[in-house]
């Protein structure tokens, strides 16, 4: 009995060897104007644009991990986390890897429970995640990003910028042109810039915005049940539109708002500040509107 409990810890001991985490370290020459690709399942991805007309991977695979697939061709570079089949029933241990890429490579990346970081990039950029949080900084060429239950976390969004969250916040230091965003269970955040066109929607979650609307470009809010607070410069023309269900509409650049109805508490206001300009609509079905100038 003790010559078979002593094979089974070995065996047991080798089992638990070959699942143990291993270090990455590899370099693939790309060129500058490339796409990478890149999933991976659980963990985190930390994507650095350098100089180098090189990928550099580092990091360590998890535990479950069968092996890193690396392939590339004339279009660019695909990176995957290939999990061994046999890992069934066994917690899947986090691989965590660092990736540096030329500045203006377009990136797509997807993973799940894994967070996804980058910085310094020049690129368009395309990041999904289920259960991870995007963080972007730095000034992509473009940017679609969507993330189902995590947030969605972005320095500077950049003209025609879409981004989604579910169940996670939307934050933005700061817009430029025309931006989509939508949230599920969230609030949305843009904390300053211009914007020259936007469509904002939440359906449980806060809207707010410091981000000025310019001279062109319609503005759309719309939220089932949370507050939309737009900041806006006074002194720009524009035609305004605002409606509420349930909620207060507070306005520091025109008249008050009146009952839609003697029998309902809605509110409705619409007034402009001068000739053409764009259309600002801000709608909210059981909750307050705040239009400021600060």
């Amino acid at each position: 009995m003790k010559k078979y409990g002593m094979l089974l810890a070995l065996v047991l001991a080798v089992a638990s060897a070959a699942w143990a985490a291993q270090p990455v370290n590899e370099s693939h020459p790309i060129a500058p104007d490339a796409e990478v690709w890149v999933e991976n399942l659980a963990g985190s991805l930390v994507f650095e644009g350098w100089d180098s007309a090189m990928v550099e991977v580092i990091g360590t695979l998890g535990d479950g991990v069968d092996r890193l697939d690396i392939e590339s061709d004339e279009d660019g570079i695909g990176i995957e986390v290939v999990f061994d089949e046999e890992f069934h029933g066994r917690q899947i241990e986090a691989t965590d890897l660092t990736i540096r890429l030329p500045y203006g490579v377009s990136l797509d990346v997807e993973t799940v429970s894994a967070s996804i970081s980058v910085s310094g990039m020049t690129g368009d950029l395309e990041l999904e995640s289920v259960s991870g949080v995007i963080r972007v900084d730095g000034t992509p060429a473009s940017l679609d990003a969507e993330s189902v239950s995590g947030g969605v976390i972005v320095e500077l969004a950049p003209d025609g910028s879409d981004l989604a969250s579910v169940s996670g916040p939307i934050e933005i230091g700061g817009a430029s042109g025309h931006l989509d965003a939508e949230n599920v269970s969230g609030n949305i955040v843009i904390e300053g810039g211009r914007l020259y066109g936007a469509d904002l929607e939440t359906v449980s979650g806060n809207i707010t915005c410091r981000a000025i609307p310019g001279p062109s470009g319609d503005v759309d809010m719309e939220t089932m049940s949370g507050t939309i607070t737009l900041v806006v410069d006074p002194g720009a023309v524009a035609y305004y539109e605002l409606s509420t269900f349930s909620g207060k509409i507070t306005n520091q650049i025109g008249p008050e708002a009146t009952r839609t109805s003697k029998y309902t508490p809605g509110k409705e206001l619409s007034f402009n500040t001068g000739s053409g300009g764009p259309r600002i609509s801000l709608e909210s079905f059981s909750g307050t509107i705040k239009l400021l100038t600060e």
